[in-house]
């Protein structure tokens, strides 16, 4: 029975409002989202499963939000409503923050105090299937997969058609030697999709508050970090310069394996996730290029 304590009901306050809501573009997700405004004009964000997939991660994304909440984690908006098979919810309207792609190093100090919170709360997800990084992402290590020269035909083509670039066979070997004693660890709780339209910033406290739990797992901080810097790093704020220590050759590494066999083994259709993915392969590819003898 879910004893937790909700501000709204959902099937008399939000459900009835649906039809009227004010849909959202948030991400690649195939979930119905958006704001809807309730009796004497507050607004809620609603985020609706439309699929078998997307109600699955809703679930998650629900289960995540009662567990955080209850441990008293404040980097995140509240929960206010629940669908009765938890495939939809209504959380907290974050007006007034800011989910632009630009950083500063006061953003990024709030965004690093939301992580250092968040690792402590690793034993609320321990044992749970559903928040291993193995079943969320998967652990493995992608370059053998590259070697395919199917998917790196693929991968290469996409990189050429959207970023102008192609990996030769010789970088391809070499960032594959690189992680042959390299594993990733899954010893702290992580957020999985760390970037700016997933942090609600608020520049005049300087705090912000993350959204989107589905990636949400056990997983390598090191690796949650580097998608994190990557990500920056596409807003032009040169992250590593003004943090070197944050640099980790074999996270870098391991994310543009990763997003290179996801590109190899899609289809060919260019669509804007595709897009985006080949984009943040190219910025490892430059991290590596200036920060390491790898790819010279």
């Amino acid at each position: 029975m879910d004893t937790f304590d909700y501000r709204y009901d959902w099937q008399r306050d939000i459900l009835p409002r649906i039809p009227r809501l004010e849909q959202s573009d948030q991400g690649y997700t195939n979930a119905y989202t958006g704001l809807i405004n309730l009796v004497g004009g507050t607004q809620v964000f609603v985020k609706c499963a439309m699929d078998d997939n997307s109600a699955r991660w809703a679930k998650k994304e629900v289960q995540s939000y009662r567990l955080l909440q209850n441990a008293g984690y404040e980097h995140m908006p509240k929960l206010l409503a629940v669908s009765p098979d938890e495939t939809s919810f209504a959380i907290e309207a974050l007006l007034g923050y800011d989910f632009a792609p630009k950083w500063d190093e006061h953003k990024l100090h709030a965004i690093m105090r939301a992580r250092k919170t968040l690792k402590s709360l690793r034993y609320l997800f321990e044992g749970d299937r559903e928040f291993s990084m193995r079943q969320v992402v998967g652990a493995e290590n992608r370059w053998p997969m590259l070697r395919n020269e199917d998917i790196f035909a693929r991968a290469n083509d996409v990189l050429y058609q959207t970023e102008g670039i192609r990996l030769s066979e010789e970088a391809r070997d070499r960032c594959t030697s690189a992680l042959q004693v390299w594993r990733v660890r899954q010893d702290t709780l992580v957020h999985g999709d760390l970037r700016a339209d997933n942090f609600a910033y608020d520049s005049r406290t300087r705090t912000g508050k993350l959204i989107d739990w589905t990636w949400l797992c056990v997983g390598d901080d090191a690796l949650d970090m580097a998608s994190l810097c990557v990500g920056i790093s596409r807003t032009g704020y040169n992250v590593y310069d003004a943090y070197p220590d944050l640099f980790d050759e074999s996270a870098v590494i391991s994310t543009m394996g990763y997003w290179l066999e996801v590109l190899g083994t899609s289809d060919a259709e260019l669509t804007d996730a595709r897009r985006s993915q080949a984009r943040s392969v190219s910025i490892c590819h430059d991290l590596l290029m200036a920060r390491t003898q790898l790819l010279v």
